[in-house]
């Protein structure tokens, strides 16, 4: 009866510890779309703290990050001036964050996408 026990509590420990490495190693795809629907205000930013080296994206460009988690916090620098922002991601979705959105304070700035 010990025997049952302990080894039921084993694979329930595995179980667990196998959904947390699920849940905190997901892969999730972020679009960043520096595209502006004015394209003369466009501006060139640097995205910084994404898991990832600070990223230089261009006047009217969409850069492409996988990242791994459910919560990012980010510095967003546009001419010098810092914004910091956090995504957090459902499970199985990705997003596109909408840079002139996020500067702008509008409330949509993250659309989520299905990943699957």
């Amino acid at each position: 009866m010990r025997k049952k026990i302990s080894i039921t509590i084993f694979f329930l420990l595995i179980s667990l510890i196998g959904g947390i490495l699920y849940l905190t190693g997901q892969e999730h795809t972020l679009i960043i779309n520096n595209v502006y629907s004015n394209k003369k205000l466009s501006k060139n930013i640097i995205i910084k703290n994404l898991e990832t080296k600070d990223k230089k994206i261009g006047k009217n460009k969409k850069v492409i990050l996988n990242l791994k988690g459910s919560s990012h916090k980010f510095i967003l620098e546009v001419d010098g001036e810092e914004k910091e922002g956090i995504i957090e991601f459902s499970l199985n979705k990705s997003g596109e964050l909408q840079i002139e959105d996020f500067l702008n304070d509008k409330k949509d700035w993250l659309k989520e996408i299905n990943q699957y």
